[in-house]
């Protein structure tokens, strides 16, 4: 059901509710008023008759009246029990005694009864309850005519209303259908209800970081079909060098470049799918509790037979226990790509050390390598996609330390370079928040 309709049908429904409440309001009213009447009425014509009330004043008397449903019969007995009068004579009420107002049941019907003893007579004035409330009815629902048509003029302009006022609605839908991936501009905002303008400054910003987002996408598309273009070439070259050394006896040289070629291109690839795996699906990865040494433990004994072939001596200095927040497959992604590239880049016979140390209120990891280290002025350019340092060492993506800092902000950690002492080559750390 559209909101058009839910509102036609909720307002109706209460002008509805409230039109049977008026009804009934107006009937309950009506018949108060009409007691009150009534009573006065009854009173007042058995208080017109005579004390000295006689048969011989009857005889002035015209034809007899026809009764309605609302009439009051009036009766007149004399001393010896005998009625001397009844206005409707159709109708004969017995004799009853009760003084005054009240109410009794004949014949299956309710009547309202006055009475009034003189010294010769007793005056009885009786009227029909019934009457009294068939009354009240008709005078109820002589108005619900100009009620129904009330009614129907409020809902044709209450249809016509919400229609104007739902046109707002109508034009940001079709601000929003002429927005397209390269046109993600503002919406407008002029002549809009005061309603529609929080939900207009959202679709903004949604907007607005959509575009961010496709910008991204785009830069990091290109920067990757540029990437990959090199490798590729490489791969290709390698692969006539193969044709070209069969029977040659240079045959093992080329088949090692190109595994060589191939691994590379493989890594790149693994890289870039990690990046967009992290943007695409990473901010909505549950965090739970993790303890960190024990993930870094796990992804150290992994990368040894790595570090091995590079006759690289990996191993941890300290591993204290401490609880975190985080995601455990991106927690290894970030320690895999820290001791990778710690490794990567350590001359063979070198050293890194794996290092986790908890304070009050935070849990610190730090990679350690005996490398060349990076500059003080390239630590800050490293995080950029595709960067690698100018060092004879630098064999990699150019992804790693990237994927570190986007992991690192999902987890709400700080990422750090500097020089280290111990080993004098460079010092990874990430700052993360402990537990609680």
């Amino acid at each position: 059901m559209s909101i058009r309709n839910r509102l036609l049908f909720w307002l109706l429904s209460g002008l509805t509710v409230l039109g049977a409440c008026f009804v009934l309001a107006d009937y309950l009213i009506d018949r108060a008023l009409l007691a009150d009447i009534y009573d006065d009425q009854m009173s007042q014509i058995a208080s017109a008759i005579p004390v000295h009330f006689s048969g011989s004043d009857l005889e002035t008397s015209g034809p007899a009246l026809k009764y309605d449903g609302d009439d009051s019969i009036l009766q007149i007995w004399d001393q010896n029990g005998k009625l001397s009068y009844s206005s409707h004579p159709a109708i004969v009420l017995p004799r009853f005694s009760t003084l005054g107002f009240s109410e009794t049941k004949w014949r299956g019907s309710e009547w309202k009864l006055f009475i009034r003893k003189t010294d010769r007579n007793l005056i009885q004035v009786a009227q029909s309850l019934t009457g009294r409330r068939n009354i009240a009815i008709e005078h109820a629902l002589r108005s619900l005519i100009p009620l129904l048509i009330f009614l129907l003029i409020m809902a044709l302009l209450i249809h016509w209303s919400v229609g104007t006022g739902l046109q707002s609605l109508t034009r940001l839908s079709q601000e929003l259908a002429k927005r397209t991936p390269d046109k993600l501009g503002r919406l407008a905002t002029q002549d809009q209800p005061a309603e529609i303008r929080p939900l207009t400054h959202a679709l903004d910003t949604l907007l607005q970081r959509l575009g961010v987002a496709l910008e991204g996408q785009k830069k990091f598309i290109a920067d990757a079909s540029h990437e990959l273009r090199t490798p590729l070439a490489t791969l290709q070259i390698q692969t006539q060098l193969v044709e070209q050394s069969l029977g040659s006896g240079r045959e093992t040289r080329a088949l090692a470049d190109l595994k060589a070629g191939v691994k590379r291109t493989s890594h790149l690839v693994e890289q870039l799918l990690m990046v967009s795996r992290l943007e695409s699906a990473g901010i909505h990865d549950p965090h739970i509790p993790l303890q960190l040494h024990e993930i870094a433990r796990e992804v150290t004994i992994d990368l040894i037979p790595y570090a091995c072939t590079r006759k690289i001596n990996l191993g941890v200095e300290q591993l204290d226990a401490g609880l975190i927040m985080g995601s455990e497959h991106h927690l290894h992604i970030l320690l895999r790509n820290l001791i990778d590239n710690a490794v990567r880049y350590t001359p063979s016979g070198g050293q890194v050390d794996v290092t986790i140390r908890a304070r009050q209120d935070e849990i610190l990891l730090e990679i350690e390598d005996s490398g060349p280290g990076i500059p003080p002025a390239e630590r800050e350019r490293v995080f950029d996609r595709f960067y690698r340092c100018l060092v004879p060492q630098a064999t990699g993506s150019g992804l790693g330390l990237a994927i570190v800092k986007q992991v690192a902000e999902l987890h709400q950690a700080e990422v750090q370079l500097g020089q280290a002492r111990r080993l004098s080559g460079l010092k990874a750390s990430v700052i993360f928040k402990r537990a609680a």
